[in-house]
């Protein structure tokens, strides 16, 4: 099948809205009335005290925390970003699935229609081979009728093998086919699991500060702009901020920092340069680079891990009026990290500053002490409580405890369609959303 000038220009499209390069949380407020709670107690299983996971915490991960290479096999992300270290291919059918996917978005960026049917055919004998990240993309190839004819039944087929060999984006697709179509008890399995690492991705790096939206270049003049914005140490724009944090202004040092942190406008990730940056902010009276140099010390981001440091440092920010690190500081307390002794009394009381002031950490973390019983007696409709008021402020794990809630009845009664809908949403902000 040829591929045609407009299924070419279609596809451009459909590239950018598989794989944007930043997700921005779309507008949700959640309402529930008394029908939804429940007084149904909680089953042993869920009654585990103090014994909270790490992924119930909005703060720092442990040391071993998983890197979203292995968070979202088969990522397109080596494409997009050239110095990422892409291991050697350990199958030819991987090595075929690779020179695909960077065929098919050179063929998008020079508008090649051959060099796409030459991408398609590599794909699709990666897939044949049993690839399964080579048969999602051959999955959402038929889906949308991009170089083959449009198979929805092919297309489901292809997306279940590969959501059966642990690709993401699959069970994306399966999940959102199996929800379209009122088959919930299906639905909510994917969305859940999905949920769940899109949490754990959260461990390794909060939400970058920044909405960066910036879609793949397809010849068209309006996206040199965007493309130019992802040069990285090589754009002018870059270049004028570095000269100003060259000569001592602090909010270029702060906002240089933040750059290398999350890794914005085309910078690769660089912990250590992050780190060095928010030092000579803080030199300057810079009190944002304070709390960020207690997350780092934290997380051991680019230096060795000092929980002690880390402290002081979030002490420092909160005398700043940063109400966000006062979580930092609870979190620490819980764990007896940096501090003399866990001390949960503590602890609650720098949620509870955080709560006061606005901050949805806060509130999501007085709900996780409430569900779990941590300092004090276990209540899982006030746990609801400051759930639902962190959820309505933005905070995606909240909406992570809320859809167990509905999944598993405790707390709320049972309702899979409400748990898939809250799935969902923590699940679309997972790092296969993501390629900065």
């Amino acid at each position: 099948m040829r591929l045609s000038t407009d299924k070419f220009f279609f596809l451009s499209f459909f590239i950018f809205s598989l794989l944007f390069l930043s997700a921005t949380a779309r507008p949700f407020v959640l309402v529930l009335s008394q029908d939804d709670l429940t007084d149904a107690a909680p089953s042993a299983a869920d009654d585990d005290g103090a014994s909270s996971s790490t992924s119930d915490w909005d703060e720092f991960g442990d040391s071993d925390t998983k890197r979203e290479e292995e968070l979202d096999p088969g990522s397109w992300r080596p494409i997009f970003e050239p110095d990422s270290e892409l291991a050697d291919p350990a199958t030819d059918d991987e090595a075929m699935y690779y020179s695909g996917v960077t065929k098919m978005v050179t063929a998008v960026s020079s508008g090649d229609p051959r060099l796409m049917e030459e991408a398609a055919a590599e794909i699709e004998a990666a897939a044949a081979g049993g690839y399964p990240h080579a048969q999602s993309a051959l999955g959402f190839l038929y889906n949308m009728g991009v170089t083959r004819e449009r198979n929805g039944a092919k297309a489901f087929m292809y997306h279940h093998f590969a959501a059966n060999g642990g690709n993401m984006q699959s069970k994306m697709a399966l999940a959102y086919t199996y929800s379209r179509q009122d088959m919930y008890d299906k639905a909510v399995k994917l969305y859940a699991e999905l949920a769940e690492v899109a949490v754990n991705s959260f461990l390794i790096s909060k939400d970058s500060p920044v909405i960066e939206p910036i879609r793949i270049h397809n010849g068209a003049e309006e996206n040199k702009e965007a493309l130019r914005k992802s040069r990285g140490e090589e754009d002018e724009d870059f270049q004028i901020l570095e000269y100003q944090a060259q000569k001592g202004n602090a909010l270029a040092m702060y906002k240089i920092g933040i750059f290398y942190y999350f890794g914005l406008r085309g910078l690769r990730r660089d912990h250590v340069k992050a780190l060095s940056w928010f030092s000579k902010a803080v030199d300057k009276g810079e009190p944002r680079s304070m709390e960020l140099l207690g997350e780092i010390y934290a997380r051991g981001a680019g230096v060795e891990r000092n929980y002690t440091k880390a402290f002081e440092w979030l002490k420092l920010a909160s005398r700043q009026q940063l109400y966000s690190a006062y979580n930092g500081m609870g979190y620490l307390y819980v764990k007896g990290y940096g501090v003399d002794k866990k001390n949960n009394t503590k602890a609650k009381e720098y949620f509870e500053k955080a709560a006061e002031n606005e901050e949805a950490g806060g509130n999501y973390n007085l709900g996780v002490m409430y569900l779990k019983g941590i300092g004090v007696k276990r209540d899982v409709k006030l746990a609801c409580k400051f759930f639902i008021l962190a959820a309505n402020k933005g905070q995606p794990k909240a909406f992570y405890q809320l859809a167990k809630m509905f999944h598993t009845g405790v707390g709320l009664k049972l309702n899979l369609p409400m748990a898939t809908g809250l799935y969902k949403l923590v699940a679309e902000r997972g790092p296969w959303s993501s390629l900065s």
